[in-house]
């Protein structure tokens, strides 16, 4: 997708329950590998805060990716256009050595790039699908499930009552 792509690889599923997914995901954001290439963290978690992120994004507010293995997270801050398919993200790769809280313009930045929200989103639901796959294809029925919660739009409440 442009200047930005996640990457996830080398996945291995826990035997416990809950089942836990490890392996790599790391970002590159034009030309630049973060945390770095391979990162080895919990990529399932990883992928649950960009999610968030990318409903505050499009909400008008910034949004903080999480990696769990050391002080690295993703900024994601929404230039508003003129109509919401118009919306760019300003993303920004943040190492927060000073253990500053995040959000608090701590840390260095060490790569950054815009892109369209809606084509960071569709990159976001294609590298679930693609986990729900791998998941699917090697008998992780739970995690494959969870995947597809997340990839899932949210619903609004019911007004049922």
């Amino acid at each position: 997708m442009g200047d930005l792509k996640v990457s996830v690889a080398g996945l291995a599923v826990s035997a416990g329950t809950p089942q836990l997914v490890s392996g790599e995901i790391w970002f590159t954001l034009g030309g630049v590998d973060f945390p770095g290439a391979h990162w080895t963290d919990s990529p399932v978690s990883v992928l649950g805060s960009m999610g968030e992120a990318l409903r505050s994004a499009a909400s008008g507010e910034v949004g903080e990716v999480y990696f769990f293995e050391g002080p690295y997270y993703v900024q994601l801050t929404p230039r508003l256009a003129g109509a919401p398919a118009d919306v760019e993200v300003e993303v920004a790769a943040v190492c927060d050595r000073a253990h500053q809280l995040s959000g608090t313009g701590g840390g260095d930045v060490e790569a950054r790039c815009v892109v369209p929200l809606h084509a960071l989103q569709r990159h976001y639901a294609d590298v679930l699908v693609e986990l729900g796959g791998w998941a699917r294809q090697h008998g992780h029925a739970e995690v494959a499930a969870v995947l597809a919660r997340m990839a899932s739009p949210a619903r609004p409440p019911s007004c049922d009552g």
